[in-house]
């Protein structure tokens, strides 16, 4: 995708407008993310998975919004580097965290960058005409943190059942606002009617997992709480002493390995030291996909393959244990 527009929208958070290089469109639910891909500074490619802030009623464009982290080596690359005219390689839309049905009450919950799922769902609302009954709590350090506060006020007048709150922990005294931290008491009082509501939450690790915790106290079902997080860490995996192997071989490339049966393709790979592209390591994000041309998998995947590709013979590999001897086209 090429890079048309980008702004700041806080101190440490930027916005990047994209879309594809072909002209084609690029269609996506509210909520979904896309993956993008650059060159690490040891050669070796470095993905990471961004959620559209955008307005999915138009297909010509999408927009992320990034956060500058310290350290961050492709939030950093992007801020410095996306500019005006660039490209970058992307995969996806990919994803399943957003509203399910435009006729339930949300309590859209985020703190910091998640606000990006957010700001997707109440501009494709607002572009689509639907009445959406959300209410918006979103937690920041200060109000000087505050992504798109313009646009939600302007957004808040189009969408009449769209209620806007902010939690700023460290707001100076001129912020009108709530102050402090967001738990289970504030939560509570600032969202009277949220066990009627479905909750959509988005944030860093433990924000998200308090937020589990108060929502969970507060009355709302677990089958109505839905998290969205990119923070897959590492997995530690068995490797069985005895037992079936099967032999991975890259077609392009001649590597290959054995994956025991009890192991994904990638876990394999990634013990045998072998480098594979992956963002999630979930079967969500799609970045592993490959081309199985021989072999049989048993494949439990999280919605990043679509039924057509695999009928074609991709699989992703982070998802796939092998079931015999696999070739893929690598």
């Amino acid at each position: 995708m090429r890079c048309l527009a980008a702004w700041d929208e806080t101190h440490d958070v930027r916005s990047f407008l994209l879309a594809p290089e072909d002209g084609g469109r690029i269609a996506y639910s509210p909520g979904q993310f896309i993956t993008l891909r650059v060159p690490g500074p040891d050669g070796e490619p470095v993905e990471r998975c961004y959620t559209l802030s955008s307005s999915a009623a138009g297909e010509r464009t999408a927009t992320i919004t990034v956060k500058k982290k310290p350290g961050g080596v492709l939030s950093g690359h992007l801020h410095a580097t996306l500019t005006p005219g660039t490209s970058i390689e992307v995969f996806g839309p990919s994803g399943q965290f957003g509203p399910a049905a435009v006729d339930e009450k949300y309590l859209l919950l985020s703190a910091g960058s998640g606000v990006t799922p957010m700001l997707s769902v109440i501009r494709t609302a607002a572009d689509l005409g639907i009445d959406l009954d959300a209410t918006f709590l979103h937690a920041a350090r200060t109000e000087h943190d505050l992504i798109a506060r313009d646009d939600l006020a302007a957004f808040a007048r189009r969408l009449p059942r769209l209620r806007l709150l902010t939690v700023a922990s460290r707001a100076n005294g001129t912020w009108a606002g709530e102050r402090g931290r967001l738990d289970t008491g504030v939560l509570g009082r600032l969202v009277s009617d949220l066990a009627s509501r479905t909750v959509l939450c988005c944030g860093p690790e433990g924000f998200m997992a308090a937020m589990r915790e108060a929502c969970l106290a507060l009355g709302v079902a677990p089958n109505r709480y839905f998290e969205e997080s990119f923070d897959f860490g590492e997995v530690e995996v068995e490797v069985p002493a005895d037992g079936p192997l099967h032999r991975i071989t890259f077609a392009k490339s001649g590597k290959t390995f054995d994956c025991p049966e009890n192991l994904t393709i990638l876990q394999a790979a990634r013990l045998a030291g072998v480098p594979m592209p992956s963002s999630c390591a979930k079967g969500v994000c799609g970045t592993c996909k490959c081309m199985k041309t021989s072999g049989s998998v048993d494949m439990n995947h999280g919605g990043g393959i679509r039924d057509r590709e695999v009928a074609r013979g991709f699989i992703l590999p982070c998802s796939s244990r092998p079931l015999s001897d696999i070739v893929l086209d690598r």
